[in-house]
This record gives structure tokens, C-alpha cells and sequence, in this order.
């Protein structure tokens, strides 16, 4: 670049707006990266009523360019010109609180970059955070980690705000600079979108390891940053690659990471390498909390046994905080009584892997990324076929509520009094509620145009329907005769195992199913990996298309394939103890007990005998089943003891008699709360039974 001319130029001539007497006080000059926009890489912006420059020119500005770039030679008798002063954005980053000290990397950066700079320009605005480089651009600056620190330095903001006052219509800063290029971002699309937006707004990004030349990058300085940010994003890849392997060595040799579990306490370790050894760190294993962890055997007890809700589970955890204290705060939540029983860790052994961060969030990993130790680590509250057990609850009451008069989404209109209990037979999936103007219906969401479905289930009818009042009806007869009838325990004795050898044969013919649909979905995943060998033109956008469709197919199946190895391992490892029809004596009887009652209790008695049932279209039959667990007599008791009197006088012989009533006069035993007990819950089934469809 040559200096400003003595004379002025001709009028209307190229650089007649940028000659010196012309630019009025507070403009700002700009460079442009794209000289095709500008001819000569420099733009002229002015900037009426502008806020003053951060401090005004003194001797070190004179003998520069407009830019503040070095003279160069000029002829004798040519006289330089003072250059305006040119304000600088300082861009600054360091990555953690923990490793390094952030006050002292963020003030290197500041001085590096103030002492980078030519003469005539000055730091005009400060932005920097404490967060780390590898984030998306548009989740950049938005971190709070910066209040916790006092750098000492000013702060107009982080990068968000950079951003912002760049594309703004008048941008207190001509150019950007940081310490080294890796700190715009330690991910390479990330800094080159940074560096887009900014060069659009006409601001360049100046790095100080780099030549500040406003004239423009060169060639071999463009190849030197893009080495450099590609080796950021390397870098900062291999560290997190080594950092997990080295957790999960850390985890296999059975060491804890994070907060012990509840029901464990951490028992501290002198570290193995003696340098940190001198530094009092330490390493974890887990030891029982006498007074938690049989806390967490009790929950695991009523999940797997009683089959109980999370809801139920927490009030019970709640009315005795003394016996079953909080796992956090004052009282026990949902949300805590779901991680219990989901955690592996009670199983002994350690467990690593379970959740990943992917776009700054934490998402849980499917169970065949777990990190198991070969053998358990630490002492176990609940066995291996408990926790699996217990998987296996959650899985079938997935969407069952714990409220039943409660919708399950906030926005449904209504809530259908048979939700989650009623199955297809042929396709064995969970029928929905519909309303129709003849009435409530459910139906079979099979869909005979979806390739799965109908490769699952190839005679399956286009649409599979039952009214509600229908089942309904039944559900009153299957309790009336087979759970409070006084012929019910002739019907149970008819329908149970005669020995241990019938039940094991069921188990074995259930085991087999899912071994046969297992093997099924790995058949399936062979063809899809055979045909993802097979060479194809990486041209070809069919070629693609169909891959994608084929590692989406895959993902289905693999899901499929973990789903059928928990149940067949739940199954097979399940308790082997016999039904136990004494519990069926706890029972009392209770003749026409639905009949005539709301629709809300009758709910809650589908849900302490877990109803399920089963319909057939083919044969118009459907089949029940219901378990009796040791705490259903306390929630068939706290049912009644909860119904209330109706809003009108009634004989004792109205079907709208308080249910408690007709208990009373029936003369139903007190029942005491249910406490854990050995005894496996008895299931009472009643198969094919008819629908008589009425015109």
C-alpha cells in the first residue's frame, strides 16, 4: 500500500471519498477480505455522531498508513500523513475452571494481542468467555462460568454479542484479534463460519502468531491457519478420545466416578501414582450405607414382586421419612425413584457409559454401549435378575399411568378408562382409544401399508375394533366369578401349573418365541450389512439414499434385537418359585363390586390387580389376566376406604351403594399395610372369553 497522496485527486476520481481532508472525525475504516468488492482491500464507513475513540492519537500514531500499517520508503520531499486511530475487538477464550488459572491465560491473551498490534490501532472493546471452543458457534458466549472469576479485565460481552455489534448497523470496531486462531474455536466449520460472518460484515480476523496484513491473506497465510485450526480440532478430538479411554479403564478396574449412588458411600482410596498420592487425591469404591441400602432392596422388592408404579413408590417412600430417607432434599420424587431403579451399579458391578453429551446435551446410551466389569467390584444391594427384572417392569408399564384418570399427555382431550390394557392378539400391540359417535372403541394401530408391520404379521385384518362398554362388561364378570366370586379358588386350581415340570415347560415355550423372533431380527441385520458391502458408485444419490435407509433400518432392528435380549433374560433368570393361591384368600368377596361404580374407581381396580387383556377378532374372544401380589389386599382396602357416598339417598340394594357400604355389610376383615414377603404373586387368568357384539 502506498501513502496518501499530497494533492487530492481528481474529482469523481477512484479514491477521491478517501482522501484524508474528505473522511470526517469518527469514521472507521474497515478491510475487506474479498478485494473484488472493494478495489484496493479498503472500505471507508462514516459514522455521524459516533461515540469518541478509546484514546487519542499521540506520537507512536504518526508515519502510518491509514490502517496502521508500517510506511514504507517514499521519495524525499514527500511528507506522511497522521493516521486515524483504528479500533480493535479483542477476542479471548480459555476453556475451563478446573486445569488452568482462566485470569491469567485471558490477560496473556489481552498483552499478546495488545503488543501484536500496529501503530495507530488500540483495543477498543473486549470480548471473551470461559467455555470451551469445541461448541456449535451458535451456542457460543451464552455461559455464566465468567461471574465465578475476576480477571480483571473489561468485558462488552462474549462472542454472541462480537457477533452482534459486527453485523450491526454501526460496529464500534474495524477488526477483530485474538491470541492464536484456536481461540475463535477449537472446531474447524465453527471458526470458518465465525470468520465468514465477520468478513461479510466487512471485519477481519487478525490472529497475533500470524502477519497483520490489511492488504489482505495471502496465499501461504491462509494455508498456515487452515493447518492450524484443522490441528485445533484434532488436538481437541484426541484429547477427549484418550480422556475416555482412560475413564474406562478407570471404571473396569472398578473405580467410581461422580457422587456415590444412593444406598453406597464413598470409600476413599489414596491415589495409585504417587505424585498425585502427595496431593491428597484420592480414587472411590463403593461400600454399603447401612441405613440406605435397604432402602433400595425394599424399592426393587415392591418394583419386581408387587409390580408397583413409581408413583405408588414414592408416596409409600414418603409417609415414613425416618425409615426410607430422601435421596436428595426433603422428600423423594419420581424423578429420583426412576434413576434407583434404573441404575446397574446396585447389581455390584461397575457400570460406565450409560449417557453422552452430543450438542451440549446428555442423552442416555442404548444398554449394548454400556462398560460392565467382568465381575462385580463392590458389594451388591439386589441381585443381577432383580435389576434385570425390574427393567423389565419398566418396560411393560412404559405408558401405563400411576393416575389412571389422568391423561398421559397434557394436551389429550380425555383419558379412555381401558388405556394401556388392552393388546391385539395376532400382533400382540397395545390398542388406543378412539371415540366414535356410536361410542368409545379401541383399535389395533397396526398399519397394513408400513412394510414392518406387515412382515411381522402377514393375516393381519386392515382394522381391528372393539367397543369399550363390551370389555367392560366382561371385566365385571371376570372379577365377579373368578377374583371375588366364592368358586374362585376352584377356578384358579383349574388353571394353575399341576407341577414344577407344566410351569417350566411355558417358560421354555415363551423362551423359545423370543429366541426365534431374536434370531429373526440378526438374520435381517446380516442381509443389511451384506448389502452395505457391496460396492456402489459414492456418486450415485440413489446409492446414498438406499445406504441411509439401510443403517436406519439397522438402527431399528438393533433396538428390536436389545428389547428381545432384556426379555429373554428377564425371563429366563425370573423367580422359580411356584404361584401361591393362599394370597387369594386375602382377597375378600366382593359380589357385583363393579357394577354400578365410577368409572375413576373402577380404574384404580384395573391397576392394583394389573389387568391386562388380550382380544381376538378371529374368534371375537377375549382373554383376562390379573395378579395378586402381597400388597394388593392393602390397595384393594385403601380403594374402598376411598370411595366416595353418592350425592343422593340409596337402598342398600342400589347399584350406586357406596362401595365401602357394601363392604361393611359383607363384613370385610381390616387388612393391614402390606409389608415385603417371599411369596411370588399368583396370576389369575381367564381365557377366550366371548363378546356377544349387540346390534
Amino acid at each position: 500500500m502506498t501513502t496518501l497522496p499530497e494533492k487530492p485527486p481528481e474529482p469523481g476520481g477512484e479514491t477521491a471519498s478517501n482522501w484524508v481532508n474528505n473522511i470526517p472525525n469518527g469514521t472507521i475504516y474497515a478491510y475487506n477480505l474479498d478485494d473484488s468488492k472493494t478495489p484496493g482491500g479498503m472500505k471507508v464507513r462514516g459514522r455521524p455522531g459516533s461515540r469518541p475513540v478509546g484514546r487519542p492519537p499521540g506520537r507512536s500514531d504518526q508515519g502510518a498508513t491509514a490502517m496502521g500499517a508500517p510506511s514504507p520508503a517514499h521519495p524525499q520531499g514527500q511528507r506522511l500523513t497522521t493516521a486515524e486511530p483504528v479500533p480493535v475487538a479483542f477476542l479471548g477464550r480459555t476453556s475451563t475452571l478446573v486445569v488452568q488459572d482462566p485470569a491469567a491465560s485471558l490477560r496473556r491473551q489481552l498483552r499478546a494481542s495488545q503488543d501484536k498490534l500496529p501503530a495507530g490501532w488500540f483495543i477498543a472493546a473486549h470480548y471473551w468467555d470461559i467455555e470451551s471452543g469445541g461448541l456449535d458457534l451458535d451456542q457460543r458466549g451464552h455461559g455464566h462460568a465468567h461471574e465465578q472469576v475476576n480477571v480483571g479485565i473489561p468485558r462488552d460481552g462474549g462472542l454472541a454479542a462480537l457477533l452482534a455489534e459486527a453485523t450491526g448497523p454501526a460496529p464500534g470496531f474495524a477488526a477483530v484479534v485474538c491470541e492464536d486462531i484456536e481461540r475463535s474455536g477449537r472446531d474447524t466449520y465453527n471458526a470458518l463460519k465465525l470468520e465468514k460472518r465477520l468478513t461479510g460484515a466487512g471485519i477481519p480476523l487478525f490472529a497475533t502468531d500470524e502477519p497483520i496484513n490489511i492488504e489482505g491473506m495471502n496465499a501461504t497465510t491462509i494455508l498456515v491457519r487452515r493447518v492450524k485450526q484443522g490441528v485445533a480440532e484434532w488436538f481437541r478430538l484426541q484429547i477427549k478420545e484418550k480422556a475416555w479411554a482412560g475413564l474406562r479403564e478407570h471404571s473396569l478396574d472398578g473405580w467410581n466416578i461422580g457422587p456415590p449412588p444412593y444406598g453406597y458411600l464413598a470409600d476413599k482410596v489414596p491415589h495409585p501414582v504417587p505424585a498425585k498420592r502427595a496431593e491428597g487425591r484420592t480414587k472411590t469404591r463403593l461400600v454399603p450405607d447401612p441405613v440406605r441400602a435397604p432402602v433400595v432392596a425394599r424399592i426393587f422388592a415392591w418394583r419386581v414382586r408387587d409390580r408397583l408404579g413409581i408413583t405408588t413408590i414414592m408416596n409409600r417412600l414418603n409417609t415414613d421419612h425416618g425409615t426410607y430417607p430422601p435421596a436428595k432434599g426433603d422428600t423423594w420424587t419420581e424423578l429420583a425413584v426412576y434413576q434407583l431403579l434404573a441404575n446397574p451399579k446396585y447389581t455390584g458391578h461397575m457400570v460406565w457409559n450409560r449417557t453422552s453429551k452430543k450438542n451440549g446435551r446428555r442423552r442416555p446410551n442404548p444398554p449394548g454401549q454400556w462398560i460392565w466389569t467382568p465381575q462385580p467390584s463392590h458389594p451388591a444391594i439386589v441381585t443381577r435378575q432383580m435389576w434385570d427384572a425390574a427393567q423389565q417392569v419398566t418396560a411393560t408399564r412404559a405408558s401405563i399411568s400411576d393416575d389412571p384418570g389422568t391423561p398421559a399427555h397434557p394436551l389429550a382431550r380425555r383419558s379412555y378408562e381401558l388405556r394401556s390394557r388392552v393388546r391385539c392378539r395376532i400382533c400382540r400391540r397395545r390398542m388406543h382409544g378412539i371415540t366414535r359417535p356410536a361410542g368409545t372403541y379401541y383399535a389395533c394401530p397396526h398399519d397394513v401399508t408400513n412394510p414392518r408391520h406387515a412382515a411381522a404379521a402377514p393375516d393381519h385384518p386392515k382394522t381391528i375394533t372393539v367397543r369399550e362398554d363390551h370389555l367392560v362388561e366382561l371385566i365385571g364378570d371376570f372379577f365377579r366369578l373368578r377374583v371375588f366370586g366364592p368358586d374362585r379358588a376352584a377356578l384358579l386350581a383349574g388353571q394353575l401349573p399341576a407341577n414344577d415340570a407344566q410351569q417350566t415347560a411355558r417358560r421354555d415355550k415363551q423362551a423359545g418365541r423370543l429366541r426365534k423372533r431374536l434370531r429373526r431380527a440378526e438374520t435381517a441385520q446380516d442381509a443389511l450389512i451384506h448389502e452395505l458391502e457391496t460396492p456402489t458408485d459414492p456418486h450415485d444419490p440413489a446409492a446414498r439414499a438406499l445406504r441411509d435407509r439401510i443403517r436406519a433400518r439397522f438402527a431399528e432392528l438393533e433396538t428390536d434385537r436389545e428389547t428381545l435380549t432384556t426379555q429373554l433374560t428377564a425371563l429366563t433368570t425370573q423367580h422359580t418359585d411356584g404361584n401361591d393361591p393362599a394370597l387369594l384368600d386375602d382377597v375378600p368377596m366382593l359380589p357385583d363390586l363393579l357394577t354400578g361404580a365410577p368409572a375413576s374407581l373402577r380404574q384404580r381396580l384395573y391397576q392394583a390387580f394389573d389387568l391386562q387383556m388380550l382380544y381376538g377378532k378371529e374368534t371375537h374372544q377375549v382373554s383376562f389376566h390379573a395378579v395378586i401380589t402381597p400388597s394388593t389386599p392393602a390397595a384393594l382396602a385403601a380403594l374402598i376406604n376411598d370411595s366416595e357416598p353418592p350425592s343422593h339417598p340409596a337402598s342398600s340394594d342400589s347399584l350406586w351403594t357406596p362401595i365401602r357400604e357394601r363392604a361393611k355389610q359383607r363384613h370385610l376383615p381390616h387388612l393391614p399395610p402390606a409389608t415385603p414377603a417371599p411369596n411370588a404373586p399368583i396370576m389369575i387368568k381367564a381365557s377366550n372369553q366371548p363378546i356377544t357384539f349387540r346390534s
